[in-house]
């Protein structure tokens, strides 16, 4: 069952933007993913309201900026049991949204979930140009 939604997830809310935004910048998905890696890290370190958030955060902002500068094409891994803690998270946060609370911190469960989701991924399509999205939709100019 959690399999199924994390294969809906993952190819209808946030693989297809992910390959579209790695076709983009010319990056790989594992770039990609510590580059969101790293933004959780910084978001995490903006919302903090303790010494430990600080410490946690801070040291995860310089780890993931020190990995992403020596290795940020080395595949990286994602594990199916953090995607759905993640996806929980990020659902009860905007449930208590909705339910009236303040708004602090959605971002970092949003930028998990992507650095995760692009961790999946095991290759990037070659992006697509407009003469061959032409030919493939029957279009030829003359």
């Amino acid at each position: 069952m959690f399999t199924r939604i994390d294969l809906w997830v993952g190819k209808t809310l946030f693989v297809p933007p992910i390959i579209k935004f790695c076709q983009i910048t010319r990056q790989s998905q594992h770039a990609v993913s510590r580059l969101f890696w790293f933004a959780a890290m910084l978001s995490g370190l903006y919302w903090a309201t303790s010494a430990v958030d600080y410490l946690i955060f801070g040291l995860g902002s310089f780890a993931m900026m020190f990995t992403a500068s020596l290795r940020a094409d080395h595949p990286t891994r994602s594990a199916l049991w953090f995607r759905m803690f993640a996806l929980v998270s990020l659902v009860l946060r905007i449930a208590m949204i909705f339910g009236g609370e303040a708004y602090d911190g959605i971002e970092f469960w949003f930028f998990v979930l992507i650095a995760e989701y692009a961790s999946t991924i095991r290759t990037i399509p070659p992006r697509e140009t407009e003469q061959a999205s032409r030919q493939a939709a029957g279009y030829e100019p003359r």
